[in-house]
């Protein structure tokens, strides 16, 4: 998944960018441990928003059918950080 479309912030992007592969080779082991910590401490808030915000909307719409779309984008995010926490995980594992 490309983050192009996805509204992160300014410090969001940053931590994404952190994770592209040539900028990872240039991080040694302690490097790439707190990046890994960083980016599975977004991961964990944007998921945890994820659940409050998406449980508030469903009982607002009366059932998660409705309440799933608006709580698409977030659920976006959180892919996002997946992905570049999977990038690093690799990584470390190759070392």
């Amino acid at each position: 998944m490309s983050n192009h479309h996805v509204n992160l912030t300014p410090q969001e992007n940053s931590l994404i960018a952190e994770s592209d592969p040539a900028a990872l080779a240039r991080m040694d082991e302690k490097q790439l441990k707190e990046l890994q910590s960083r980016l599975r401490q977004a991961r964990e808030k944007n998921f945890s928003l994820l659940r409050r915000q998406g449980a508030a909307r469903v009982e607002a719409e009366g059932g998660r059918g409705g309440a799933q779309p608006a709580n698409e984008k977030r659920s976006e995010k959180v892919d996002v950080f997946d992905e570049a926490l999977a990038r690093v995980s690799q990584h470390l594992d190759a070392e």
